[in-house]
């Protein structure tokens, strides 16, 4: 039904036609309107509810987030690791060299990744940090390759070095026991200048002899003449070491010793002007002066004043 109007001068009601501005203001409203209602509908929907594909890019990003929080896990561990292995590698450096070991720098100062870490992707932060994690797995591999590699070189030098005659052969020796060593000295006996092809190490009667180095006993003789009572070990790697002068021979023939076991005693045997050890060190029938192969035991001060007292003695003790 449409609307009228009151028409004064003719006194009756005239309808009211609609023309195009009322018709253009309608379909404006109605534009406005439904234009309204749609983005409220958009956002009510954006705000309550989530599609398919938001719900599964929420939970790629959750499982991205655990996976990050692993790898940083993973990362301190390894990190830790690493620390550990320097501090080892440091103390071998330092056993060996004496001597702190020399700083350098292993990585460079700039990580483009840490300095843009706020705007990076979550992807690419957990491959880059996978692709870090990587890296110091293998140098951790590398570095515990490299310390097998020095332990298993000190277990050979260890074994090797106890085929060399390294050690005092005396117990409990100090350095004031040191006496003429290889070279031409005067006999006590027929006050002339002889060579003297081993060392004298003064001990008390009875004081125990150790083998110098792993080996086998060569020979054994007792006798009251010239070196007395005498054991010959062969080590098997050009070195024989000698003693001579013994009270007691407590090794026989073909037996194996090792360094440091006890093979006799002391003694005054044969033409020997006091109690004392002739040491001889043979290697590949060349003698050798004793008091260069006694690195095992002593330091370099205590070398020194032996050096000095044998280079002082001329005169030997059988």
């Amino acid at each position: 039904m449409g609307k009228y109007k009151f028409n004064k001068d003719k006194l009756e009601f005239i309808e009211i036609k609609k023309g195009f501005r009322w018709w253009y203001l309608k379909i404006f409203q109605y534009i406005v309107v439904s234009l309204f209602l749609a983005i409220l509908y958009y956002v009510i929907l954006s705000l309550f509810f989530n599609t398919e594909k938001e719900r599964q890019v929420a939970r790629e990003n959750k499982i991205m987030e655990q996976e990050y929080e692993k790898m940083q896990q993973k990362l301190v561990l390894l990190d830790n690791t690493v620390n550990n292995l320097k501090l080892k590698d440091r103390e071998i450096y330092k056993s060996i060299f004496n001597a702190e070991p020399p700083v350098s720098s292993a990585m460079g100062t700039g990580n483009s990744l840490l300095d843009n870490i706020d705007t990076t992707r979550n992807d690419v932060i957990v491959d880059r940090t996978k692709e870090m994690l990587l890296q110091v797995e293998e140098n951790v591999a590398s570095v515990n390759a490299g310390i097998k590699s020095i332990y298993e070189e000190f277990e050979y030098l260890e074994k090797s070095v106890r085929y060399i005659p390294s050690i005092i052969p005396l117990r409990d020796f100090s350095i004031g026991q040191t006496g003429a060593s290889t070279g031409r000295k005067i006999n006590p006996f027929y006050k002339t200048v002889v060579m003297h092809n081993g060392m004298d190490l003064l001990g008390a009667l009875g004081t125990e002899v150790l083998a110098a180095a792993n080996g086998v006993v060569e020979s054994t003789k007792r006798s009251e003449k010239g070196a007395g009572n005498t054991i010959v070990i062969d080590h098997k790697n050009g070195y024989k070491t000698t003693y001579a002068h013994l009270g007691d021979i407590l090794v026989r023939q073909g037996q194996k010793v090792t360094q440091g076991s006890v093979i006799g005693r002391v003694g005054l045997s044969g033409m020997s002007f006091a109690p004392h050890l002739h040491y001889e060190v043979c290697f590949h029938n060349k003698n050798m002066d004793p008091v260069n192969y006694y690195f095992a035991d002593l330091t370099p001060e205590q070398y020194r004043d032996m050096v000095a007292v044998t280079s002082n003695t001329g005169q030997s003790l059988d």
